[in-house]
This record gives structure tokens, C-alpha cells and sequence, in this order.
């Protein structure tokens, strides 16, 4: 008993550690929920969807001085936040992506030394992002959805004379959908069109007449709560090894390593010139993609020049998972030095290295560091590249146990164990697929719900933590009484399994 006491302490100390005095209740969220419910004349809703970027400015005037501001938001599906023209935070793709429906995410940001004395501006770009809102109109019978984009926001500044001004999401900000992003499709790529460049919009002063006035929109139904694992991060810069000429004006890319992210170019040419990027990890037999395996997925970036001078360019809320690029729209061969990759996955520390005498087996746990790591979204993924991408539970029942050898992935994993908890059914069925992004696969197996077990099990016996075990025990309970009253017989054997030695 004393033990089991000393467990429940710690986990409650460890609860208020994280979370701290920066958290927000429900009813302190003073802001309301605002977005653009409608697409736009150059937006595409089919099968290969294209969704613009939303662009959402606010200017306010501060004349004290400040001796705290914090940023309290929720953008989804997922946002960049700027103050004064400066982009806050060296994260992406935030927030962490969960099940909408049952649970969203808000970031508790700093913003103390972005604001200055006199006239402020505050800047979002929201986008879609991977799970929010891939593909709207695709299989809605199998892929949930949740609508466009939207935003709740909340700034919080104290002054050093004690008093406090609050700046929030309401009906006086402004927004727009005709930007430079054109679209932020996860699968099939993001579009930006540098001509379509909103120089300044979000610094003070910018004209924003011809801006649309925001909507106030309907809250998502999840209940809103603060992230607690780290946002995705750039971990790491690849340089590429090669570049071939393939065609006239078209090249082959070699990053001489597989990789999920995506690639910073430099170019310089003309304006309206378009530079494409078409994404894929082999090559066939004549040296040219080979994208079978991708299915639908496209994996292709588009960059239109604005025309002046050498111009930089890098996607925001998208990613790709690739060895090789072909490119294409260069007047002028481009050389290995006008790209750079980008290694995107959650920030965390590589804590386990290997080497020993056998290259085989050196190379066996490189391999496994790049695909884990190629992974790492906000949950754990099957894959990175086609037209799938889900965070599949019976790929990581005892995979979360090796990956923690190489990573240190606590958080990662407790905060998954959030979304299995949330896919569980009343009557206690845990989804293959969590958050169930695909909402058709509860197929009553013992393999893949299972790893709800083993996830929290490695939590405890990798990091010493009990919190999860003890948070999630009744939801576990519950399943385990639901497959037992249902499936098992007397002997406790389980005769049913949809996928069987997968």
C-alpha cells in the first residue's frame, strides 16, 4: 500500500511540474473560435484537395512597459504564430495532432520580448495540415474530418505597474485566403506562389481593407487542453550528394540518405517561373522515380518565382518522405549547394548510440534510427511517404520498447496514450488506428488494441513512470472486460483476429 501511495504522490507532483501556473481552464479561455468556413474560386475539393492557407492579422497599441506576455493558442489544423513580423518559436507542424472530435491541443508561448512600445501586430497562418484536413470530400464514409481551418487565441500581457491587457480571437481581426500559399496538402504537396507575396501583413500598419473580416465558427467538440510532448522540430540538415541531368530542364536530387522532411531551394529567374519538386525514396530502372509504391499520393512542392533576385523557399505544413528529388523549372543547372534537406520529426534526445566491429550491424542501427525517427508525428506512424500515414497500433506493441533505446520518448509515448484512450467506445473497443483518423478499423483484435498494454508497461519499466499505468488503468480494465465477455472462452483463448501473423 505504501508503495502504491508513493507512485499515485510522485505521478501528481510529476502532473503539476509540467503543467505549472500557465495553464488555462475552459472557462478562462476568453477569446472565441474564428476561421473562413467556405473554400475559395481557386481551391480544389476532389479527391487531390487543394485548401489555401488562411492568413489571420490583429494590430493593438501598448504603452508600458511589459514585464510578462504570454500566447495561449490553439490553430488548426496547423499555424505559425508571428509578432511584430518575427516568427515565434522554432518549432512546426503544431500543434500536436490528436483526435479533434474528443481532444485539441493549445501551446503556451513567450512573447515577452516581442512586444514593443506603441503599435503591435500579431500574425497566423493556419493550415491544414496531415490529419485535420488532408483530403476533405475523400471516402467520407472511412477518413474523419473536421472541417477548415480555425483558431482560438488568447495573449496575456502584464506590465510592470501591475496592470494586464488581454488580446483574444473575436470578430475585429482580419483575414484572407489569397496568399502566397496556394495549398498544404500533406500527401500530394504544398503550392506557394511568391507573386501572391503579402509584404508586411504582419507588422503594424499594413493595409488590410481589401481583408476579409473573420468568421466566428463553431468550437471543434473536443475538450481543449495544454500539449505536454514537444512539438515537432528541423533535427537535422542533410546536404545532398548528388544532381543528375535526366531531361532538358529537369534533374535527379540524390540526398544519399532516406529522410522525411522536406527541401530548402535557391533560385534565381524570372517571374512566374515555376520550380517542381517530385518526391520519392527509389529510383526504377532508368534512373527516373519510381512512385508505385507511393499510390495516390503525389509528393510534389511547386514554387512560383516572384523574379527578384536569388529567392529562398522552404515548405511550412507539409512533409515528404524521400531519398531522391527531380526537379524541374530550373533555366540554369542548379548545383548540390541551391538545396538543403530538412530532417522533421518531434523534438527529442537521441540517447542510445551503437558500434561495433560488424558493418552489417552497424548499418542495421542506422536504419533503424532513420525509419523510426522518419515517423515521429505527433504519434507513431507506419510510413511517411503514400497516400497512408497513420499511427497504426500493432506496429508499436514492442516497437515502443526498442525505440526507446534510441530515443528518449517518454512524453511521445504518454501523450499517445491519450489518443488510445480516446478512441475507446463506450462499450469498450480501442481503435487499430489511433487518434482513428480512418474511423472503420475497430475490428475487435487482441494484437493491435493491445499495445495500449505494452506502451504504458514501457513507460514504467524504461523511465520509472507510473502516471500513465494509473491514468489509463480503468480504460484498460474496460477493454479487457469487453474482448473477455465477448471473445474469450472459458480458458481465456481469444479465437477471433483480423489480421493473424501480418
Amino acid at each position: 500500500m505504501k508503495k502504491i501511495f508513493t507512485a499515485i504522490l510522485l505521478a501528481f507532483l510529476t502532473f503539476v511540474s509540467v503543467f505549472g501556473t500557465d495553464s488555462l481552464n475552459e472557462k478562462d479561455w476568453a477569446g472565441q473560435w474564428i476561421g473562413l468556413d467556405k473554400a475559395f474560386p481557386w481551391d480544389v475539393e476532389t479527391s487531390n484537395s487543394r485548401l489555401s492557407a488562411r492568413y489571420f492579422r490583429k494590430e493593438f497599441a501598448s504603452g508600458k512597459t511589459v514585464q510578462s506576455a504570454k500566447v495561449y493558442i490553439v490553430g488548426l489544423g496547423l499555424y505559425e504564430l508571428y509578432v511584430n513580423g518575427e516568427k515565434i518559436g522554432d518549432y512546426v507542424l503544431s500543434p500536436t495532432p490528436t483526435d479533434y472530435t474528443k481532444t485539441v491541443k493549445y501551446n503556451v508561448l513567450d512573447v515577452t520580448k516581442s512586444i514593443v512600445s506603441g503599435k503591435n501586430a500579431l500574425g497566423v497562418i493556419l493550415g491544414t495540415g496531415h490529419f485535420y484536413n488532408n483530403r476533405q470530400n475523400t471516402k467520407p464514409e472511412k477518413h474523419k474530418h473536421f472541417g477548415f481551418p480555425k483558431m482560438l487565441f488568447q495573449l496575456e500581457i502584464e506590465y510592470t505597474d501591475g496592470s494586464t491587457q488581454t488580446i483574444v480571437s473575436d470578430d475585429t481581426w482580419k483575414v484572407t485566403s489569397d496568399g502566397p500559399i496556394r495549398s498544404t496538402n500533406d500527401f500530394d504537396g504544398e503550392i506557394y506562389d511568391a507573386t501572391k507575396e503579402l509584404d508586411g501583413w504582419n507588422k503594424a500598419g499594413y493595409k488590410d481593407s481589401k481583408w476579409l473580416k473573420v468568421q466566428l465558427v463553431n468550437a471543434p467538440a473536443g475538450k481543449i487542453s495544454e500539449q505536454t510532448n514537444p512539438n515537432m522540430k528541423i533535427m537535422q540538415i542533410v546536404e545532398p550528394e548528388s544532381i543528375t541531368q535526366i531531361a532538358a530542364d529537369t534533374f535527379m536530387l540524390d540526398m544519399g540518405q532516406n529522410m522525411t522532411g522536406w527541401l530548402s531551394l535557391k533560385v534565381q529567374g524570372k517571374r512566374g517561373q515555376k520550380i517542381t519538386l517530385r518526391f520519392a525514396e527509389i529510383l526504377d530502372t532508368n534512373g527516373r522515380l519510381k512512385t508505385v509504391n507511393l499510390r495516390s499520393a503525389q509528393q510534389t512542392d511547386v514554387y512560383t518565382l516572384k523574379g527578384t533576385g536569388i529567392e529562398t523557399w522552404e515548405p511550412r505544413f507539409v512533409t515528404h518522405g524521400f531519398r531522391y528529388v527531380e526537379i524541374s523549372g530550373y533555366s540554369t543547372k542548379p548545383t548540390v549547394n541551391d538545396f538543403r534537406g530538412k530532417v522533421v520529426y518531434d523534438e527529442m534526445e537521441t540517447t542510445g548510440t551503437f558500434e561495433s566491429s560488424n558493418p552489417l550491424l552497424n548499418q542495421i542501427h542506422k536504419n533503424a534510427w532513420w525509419g523510426i525517427s522518419s515517423n515521429y508525428k505527433g504519434m507513431p506512424l507506419d510510413c511517411p511517404q503514400r497516400d497512408e500515414r497513420q499511427p497504426w497500433l500493432g506496429d508499436h506493441t514492442i516497437g515502443c520498447f526498442g525505440e526507446s533505446f534510441l530515443f528518449d520518448n517518454e512524453k511521445f509515448y504518454a501523450k499517445w496514450l491519450d489518443d488510445i484512450r480516446d478512441s475507446q467506445t463506450e462499450e469498450g473497443q480501442i481503435s487499430d488506428i489511433c487518434p482513428p483518423y480512418y474511423m472503420i478499423y475497430y475490428s475487435d483484435n487482441m494484437t493491435w488494441p493491445g499495445a495500449y498494454l505494452f506502451v504504458a508497461e514501457m513507460l514504467y519499466k524504461q523511465y520509472g513512470n507510473s502516471e500513465p499505468i494509473i491514468k489509463h488503468y480503468p480504460y484498460m480494465k474496460k477493454w479487457l472486460s469487453y474482448m473477455k465477455d465477448k471473445y474469450m472462452t472459458p480458458g481465456f483463448i481469444v479465437t477471433k483476429d483480423k489480421y493473424g501473423d501480418w
